[in-house]
């Protein structure tokens, strides 16, 4: 039978116990089917709990990290538009309808990036989130060059996603910097997602395994670089990101303690060295440890 093609199609990867990711899915549902959306939860976990109703659906691949997940759930998207979340993001009640009025006002992008707040209030947990989403606060009148936007909150059509399922990182490293170079890619603020993670010390490992897995993956344009060159630029990685972060607070009107500030210093560090040591030995396992 031929799956009816929908307007949009929202995914949900999961790596934990699919229940995590129930609440960002039914959170999304209503507004999904007044859109002609479908979600996908994507998860490498069993299921046994019972999964939200139409117009969810859940794609079980046994194992997958994070990468795989989305790679995947791309393949069996049937939407004309898709756009990615993550398990700990619950989209605004406008979401869908802003994700389509976007593509619907930049008929000459393929993708588009929208902007993320804080759900998180411990300390660790709001420097974790600044370091990753400091240059797409809003207002964000225009795509970050200097940052791949993390993918919780890119949509893209499908007409740019390959007919067999892409590599691992393409998604995540590729597609928006090659859309972003052609003038393809649109930053439209009013797309917004809620980022609640509740990290604590964790935040230390995963922003090292974060950074090793971005080193290690052999992927365009990274792998046509010299591997001393990238283990340079690695090295500057810490006063890049927190220069970022700070510039995206700035722009946001938003101002952060001198502690914050401190251990969004340390949380660069651990990604540099992530970096180094994924471009010397390669990712390793530090996939399975992304959420």
């Amino acid at each position: 039978m031929v799956e009816e093609a929908r307007a949009l199609t929202l995914i949900v990867p999961t790596t934990k116990s699919p229940p995590r990711a129930w609440a960002t899915a039914n959170a999304i549902r209503e507004q999904a089917r007044a859109h002609d959306a479908e979600i996908l939860v994507a998860t490498g976990s069993e299921v046994a709990t019972p999964a939200p109703p139409e117009p969810c659906r859940v794609l079980h691949y046994p194992g997958a990290d994070v990468f795989e997940l989305r790679a995947r759930a791309v393949g069996d998207a049937r939407g004309e538009i898709i756009a990615i979340l993550e398990d700990h993001n619950f989209a605004a009640d406008d979401f869908c309808a802003r994700v389509l009025a976007a593509f619907d006002e930049h008929p000459d992008a393929d993708g588009i990036v929208g902007t993320a707040t804080n759900g998180a209030t411990g300390l660790l947990d709001r420097a974790s989130f600044l370091l990753t989403w400091g240059p797409f606060l809003a207002p964000m009148p225009d795509v970050s060059l200097d940052r791949c936007p993390p993918p919780g909150v890119v949509a893209f059509r499908r007409s740019v996603v390959p007919p067999e399922m892409p590599h691992r990182g393409w998604l995540e490293y590729e597609l928006t910097v090659e859309l972003r170079a052609q003038g393809r890619l649109a930053a439209d603020d009013r797309v917004r997602i809620n980022h609640v993670q509740h990290l604590g010390l964790r935040a230390f490992p995963i922003q090292y395994h974060a950074g090793r897995g971005y080193g290690g993956l052999e992927h365009e344009p990274r792998s046509s670089i010299p591997r001393m060159q990238r283990v340079r630029e690695a090295l500057s990685v810490p006063g890049v990101l927190v220069r970022q972060t700070r510039d995206g607070l700035g722009r946001s009107g938003t101002r952060e303690s001198f502690a914050c500030m401190t251990i969004i210093g340390a949380f660069a560090c651990c990604n540099a060295l992530g970096q180094i040591v994924g471009v010397l030995r390669g990712p390793g396992n530090s996939a399975s440890h992304l959420e």
